[in-house]
């Protein structure tokens, strides 16, 4: 699959979505203080806390906690759905994530290596939720600079309604 971003976006009501749509949201390069203060701020239960010993630096096995990379996720996407939609006007709200499916940690992440965050609409829901949204489903990658992806994970994200296209209830 190519990978593309979405480079205007007019509208962005669950109508509008469509199964397929593509995009690269982001990429970051984990350093070993960002790793290792990432465990010591959040209480990671990995072995890379600050006191990891002398020799266990030198031999490169601090990884980067499963949850960083999440975390990481979580901070790029938000700003690139806050860049993509900076123009709209239109009143609707983005919606908030209901599931996480299939979650996998596949590969280490470790000191500089270089992730690329992507995600690809799987699937919409249209059944009507609370009159005004409905489910999109995204299967979500993050991908080494090897081209191994080491973060999997699919997630149901709540998505307005157009309201022009609604009955009343």
């Amino acid at each position: 699959m190519q990978m593309t971003e979405v480079q205007y976006v007019r509208s962005r009501w669950f109508e509008d979505i469509p199964v397929g749509e593509f995009h690269v949201f982001g990429t970051h390069t984990f350093s070993e203080r960002d790793i290792l203060d990432f465990s010591s701020r959040y209480g990671s239960d990995h072995s890379q806390s600050a006191d990891i010993p002398r020799t266990a630096r030198i031999h490169r096995n601090i990884i980067a906690s499963e949850w960083h990379v999440v975390a990481i996720w979580m901070r790029l996407m938000v700003a690139y759905m806050n860049r993509l939609t900076t123009h709209i006007n239109d009143g609707r709200r983005n919606g908030a994530g209901v599931c996480i499916a299939n979650l996998g940690w596949l590969e280490p992440v470790r000191p500089g290596h270089t992730l690329t965050y992507t995600y690809e609409i799987t699937a919409k829901k249209p059944k009507l939720i609370r009159n005004k949204w409905s489910i999109i489903r995204s299967h979500n990658e993050a991908i080494n600079q090897y081209g191994e992806c080491v973060l999997t994970f699919d997630v149901d994200i709540l998505a307005e309604r157009n309201p022009a296209g609604l009955s009343p209830p």
